[in-house]
């Protein structure tokens, strides 16, 4: 969103253009031709639309025109092709970074499914309420902190506004999100829609961590011990976790520990 002022500033000092040249690009249809791209795909990656991330890269391709006319027009280094094969090294850069983060689990979710947050395992069933629609039933298989994936019959809507309403080891849930993909059904994966929650309040928030914790905790223990304890012993342990009280205090504590140990690392 800071793209006009930003890319001035990089494209003068990578350029080596003078400030009176400066000033005629900002008269320039170039110039603000090239913000107005930048600043929507800035705000369609912020609210995560699905055509944020083609926007973004039709933004790239403009900025690689304009920095060509930068360096041809206005430019006075002596190295001006090298400046630019490193403006190109840049966008590339970005690209890469931003398509791991955003491009993958938000705009091609074919591919893989929300890769910013853990997801875990598990079948709930979900009570769903649509906005002027009939509600509907359906089946939570997967949960993070950042959203669900429903197993569902119906088709919804692109970005459709869902209240979804379910219960995981006996903790209450009414949390609000909207449709980010839809997937029908293949080996692999049962027909349904990806929810991205909308967000949470701290209580909320609190009760969705320790549950994440919980739930983390059963996967972690079912990949480690499966093959050390018999399945009887597994079972009952799995069923001792599923069972006990959720502690809200601990897993704030050991959620601000990973954070500070990462964040350390």
């Amino acid at each position: 969103m800071a793209f006009p002022l930003v890319y001035l500033v990089v494209a003068a000092l990578l350029f080596d253009i003078p400030a009176r040249s400066c000033v005629r690009i900002l008269l320039s249809p170039l110039y603000y031709l090239l913000c107005f791209w930048a600043v929507c795909a800035g705000y369609g990656l912020w609210e995560m639309r699905r055509w944020g991330w083609h926007v973004f890269l039709f933004s790239n391709i403009l900025i690689v025109y304009g920095n060509a006319v930068l360096a041809s027009d206005y430019g006075t280094s002596h190295h001006k092709i090298f400046a630019f094969v490193i403006s190109l090294g840049i966008l590339a850069l970005i690209i890469f970074r931003l398509g791991r983060e955003i491009r993958v689990p938000y705009f091609l979710p074919r591919i893989r499914w929300w890769e910013s947050n853990p997801r875990y395992r598990l079948t709930v069933p979900v009570a769903i309420q649509r906005q002027g629609g009939a509600p509907l039933t359906g089946d939570i298989l997967d949960l993070s902190m950042g959203g669900c994936f429903v197993k569902l019959r119906t088709e919804l809507l692109q970005d459709e506004l869902l209240t979804l309403d379910f219960k995981v080891f006996d903790a209450p849930f009414l949390l609000q999100g909207n449709v980010v993909w839809r997937t029908h059904s293949t080996v692999t994966h049962p027909k349904g829609i990806g929810v991205k929650f909308a967000p949470l309040g701290r209580p909320e928030r609190r009760l969705l961590r320790a549950v994440i914790h919980r739930l983390k905790k059963i996967a972690n223990l079912y990949n480690s011990a499966r093959y050390l304890m018999s399945p009887e012993e597994l079972a009952q342990r799995i069923t001792e976790l599923r069972s006990s009280k959720l502690d809200l205090a601990k897993a704030e504590e050991e959620e601000s520990l990973e954070l500070t140990e990462k964040n350390g690392s």
